[in-house]
Order: C-alpha cells, then sequence, then structure tokens
C-alpha cells in the first residue's frame, strides 16, 4: 500500500504541541515551507505530503479516498501522544475533518483545535463540484478549474511545472469524487471555518453548516481573498490560528 509522508518544516525537540497542515487538491507540503517561522517555539509544525507531487513525483497518487485515509492514520497514529491541531485547506479541509474524527475516537482529547479552509461543507457539496473533470484535456481542464475555483494556483502558468502538477491535480479530484460523507458524532475539541470572501466554490454556501461538526466552540473568519487566501493573507491567517491555539 502507497505511503503518505509527514514532513516536519522545522525541528522542534522540545515542543510540546504539534500542528499538521494538509494542502489543496494539487499540492503539497513547499506552499507551507515559510508557515513554521510564525508559530510559537512550543508548537511543531508539520505538512502532509501525498505521493505523487514535489520530491515524490514518480509515485502514483492516491485516487480512492479509503487507501489514502488507511494510509493518513497509520502514519498518524504512530505519532508521540502530544496534543495537535490540524488545519486543511480545499481537499486537505475534508482529510483534516475525517482525521479530527479519527482522532476523537482513537484518542479522545489529543485533538486541540481543527481548522477547515476554503471548503464547503461535506455533508452538502458545492454544486459545481458535482460534475467530473479530471478527464477533459489540458486546455479544457484548466479552464473548469478555473470557473469552479475562481482563480488557478500561480504555478500553473509555468508550463514546466503545470507539466508536473496536472497529474496530481487530476488524482485529488478523483480522490474527493470517492469521497463519501457520512454523519458522526461531533468532534470535542474547537472547530474555526476560513473562507475567501472572492472564492466561488464557498459563495453561497451556508458555512455555519460546519458547526454541527463540533460539540465546542466554532467560529468562521472569511478574508477578503480568493480561494488561494492561505497565500495571499498567510499573515492574517497564522496570526488568528495562533490566537486560537494560545488561548
Amino acid at each position: 500500500m502507497p505511503k503518505v509522508a509527514i514532513k516536519c518544516l522545522q525541528p522542534r525537540p522540545m515542543a510540546t504541541r504539534r500542528l499538521l497542515l494538509i494542502p489543496f487538491a494539487g499540492g503539497g507540503a513547499t506552499i507551507f515551507r515559510h508557515w513554521a517561522d510564525a508559530f510559537p517555539a512550543d508548537i511543531e509544525v508539520f505538512a502532509l505530503q501525498l505521493p505523487g507531487r514535489e520530491e515524490r513525483i514518480d509515485e502514483a497518487p492516491f485516487t480512492n479516498w479509503q487507501a489514502m485515509f488507511d494510509a493518513c492514520a497509520d502514519a498518524l497514529l504512530r505519532w508521540p501522544k502530544l496534543p495537535i491541531a490540524l488545519y486543511g485547506h480545499s481537499l486537505g479541509a475534508v482529510i483534516a475533518l475525517e482525521l479530527a474524527r479519527l482522532f476523537d475516537n482513537e484518542r479522545p482529547a489529543q485533538l486541540s483545535h481543527l481548522f477547515c479552509a476554503a471548503r464547503p461543507w461535506p455533508g452538502k457539496p458545492h454544486a459545481a463540484e458535482l460534475a467530473s473533470i479530471e478527464s477533459l484535456d489540458d486546455d479544457r481542464f484548466l479552464q473548469a478549474m478555473q470557473e469552479r475555483y475562481g482563480e488557478l494556483h500561480p504555478s500553473l502558468k509555468i508550463i514546466e511545472i503545470r507539466e508536473l502538477t496536472l497529474p496530481s491535480l487530476r488524482a485529488d479530484l478523483k480522490l474527493l469524487n470517492s469521497y463519501n460523507y457520512a454523519t458522526a458524532q461531533p468532534i470535542n475539541c474547537p472547530l474555526t471555518v476560513y473562507s475567501g470572501a472572492h472564492d466561488p466554490i464557498t459563495t453561497n454556501t451556508n458555512l455555519d453548516s460546519w458547526r454541527q461538526e463540533t460539540g465546542n466552540q466554532f467560529s468562521h473568519l472569511s478574508f477578503d481573498g480568493g480561494h488561494f487566501f492561505l497565500e495571499s493573507h498567510q499573515s492574517e491567517l497564522t496570526q488568528d490560528m495562533i490566537s486560537k491555539l494560545t488561548a
């Protein structure tokens, strides 16, 4: 079975808490490369690296949700029982939710906070995502992605990077399409939802529906950005996360 990698962005052996960052479809751990600098010394920051991207470009990406999730669970449940927070962006938000449910079931009280960004509540997907686009030719695929998410990641404008990225992006959409949301017991930790005011995938959706996923505190913060506000508003985003993790 393929395995996931969990990359430490800045080793902190004396840290007492951990934060796991999970990227958007097609993205890799590198998008979070500067995030560790923003967090206090007692928080060690990690990023999930699925196969098929960056240094794992030669590995076959996951296209089946259960296989991917089982690999993530196997890796994370080997970790020491330190408090952990999860941040997921877009596809990563759905992965983060399911991992939060896993921790709640397997290691109660270990999960300190769940941060879900750029994603409608999974119990009611955005209508625009119901159509399958991953088999379209490159030009039509990119056009459909832009119509769906309002913008393409800047890296896709570079032909060499685009050729390397599109296979993992297509695979990740298949991965998301194979996900079936199921109602579960609300998690016990606080849940914060982030969105971009100009992100069409969360516009006209009821993001307060995420509230039912937690029995603890719920909050929603919108940034004046598009789907990739994690880059355009990185400072504001990480500062809000820190304020919630250190409260």
